[in-house]
């Protein structure tokens, strides 16, 4: 049997596949980005999904996608619990764009881009990511991401460039209290997931004209800005996206890649289905 598995910070999602390529369990545990978590904590967390042990002796292969798994030595430290629970398999684990660039592109050639609480980009020959920017986070990059919107979102209502009456909903709805943001974002291990929590105030009011107009400002600050560093691709490759920002915001990120020159690719919120279609 094979394990696949799409690894956070907050959770990971596992489908369990007979050797017939049908997906016979699903199941959640926390979890499992080594860069966030320590052993100790990535051994509870993998160890909170008690139904999984069940099949420990039965699975073959194990194929992991996660954040924080690019990173050698982080890499080797979870490569080494995982080979410790699932003695009789063989264990893999793969970055996260990767995981976006196999669940859309398949084996063919192209851009793959993440827009979730983060955003990562990538060119993807078919087998492998061959070139990205790197990551750097929330500080210097991520552009048109959860966090990226939930800042933009803080700011304008700070400078007052938010409509008056979407300030009194935003100021309603979320903590804009002074402190509570700065020992959040200063202070607190996922700065970017505090932030992300604050783009749902878009979801809520998709309708506003500002809303639109910020997330045609997003998309298209993403389009010539980090890709940029793939315009020679440009013409000849579709562009794929993964994420929840990517996927329920679509519309507005088609118009701005078609205002921009990008052949649209396809956009999926999660990858793990996708991979498991790719697996079997």
């Amino acid at each position: 049997m094979k394990l696949i598995a799409d690894a956070g910070s907050t959770k990971t999602d596992w489908r369990l596949v007979n050797n017939e390529g049908i997906m016979v369990g699903a199941f959640e545990s926390g979890g499992l980005n080594p860069i966030v978590f320590n052993d100790e904590t990535l051994k509870l967390n993998l160890a909170a999904s008690g139904e999984l042990f069940d099949f420990v002796d039965n699975v073959s292969e194990v194929h992991l996608y996660g954040a924080g798994s690019d990173e050698p030595k982080a890499h080797k430290r979870l490569q080494k619990i995982l080979e410790d629970v699932f003695e009789k398999a063989r264990v893999n684990i793969y970055d996260d764009l990767l995981a976006a660039a196999r669940a859309t592109a398949g084996k063919e050639p192209g851009l793959v881009a993440i827009l979730g609480t983060g955003s990562n980009s990538g060119y993807y020959d078919g087998e492998k990511i061959i070139k990205t920017i790197g990551h750097f986070g929330y500080v210097l990059m991520d552009d048109a991401s959860g966090n990226w919107f939930g800042r933009q979102l803080i700011r304008d209502y700070y400078f007052e460039r938010m409509p008056q009456r979407l300030r009194r909903i935003f100021k309603k709805n979320f903590n804009l209290d002074e402190d509570h943001i700065k020992r959040n974002i200063y202070q607190s291990k996922q700065p970017n997931a505090f932030l992300a929590s604050y783009s749902i105030f878009m979801h809520e009011n998709y309708d506003e004209r500002y809303v639109k107009k910020l997330l045609h400002a997003g998309f298209e600050k993403f389009l010539t800005g980090e890709m940029h560093a793939y315009e020679q691709w440009k013409t000849e490759l579709p562009l794929h996206f993964v994420g929840s920002i990517a996927y329920f915001y679509q519309k507005e990120l088609k118009e701005a890649m078609e205002n921009t020159g990008w052949k649209t690719g396809k956009i999926i919120r999660k990858p793990l289905d996708h991979l498991v279609e790719f697996h079997v």
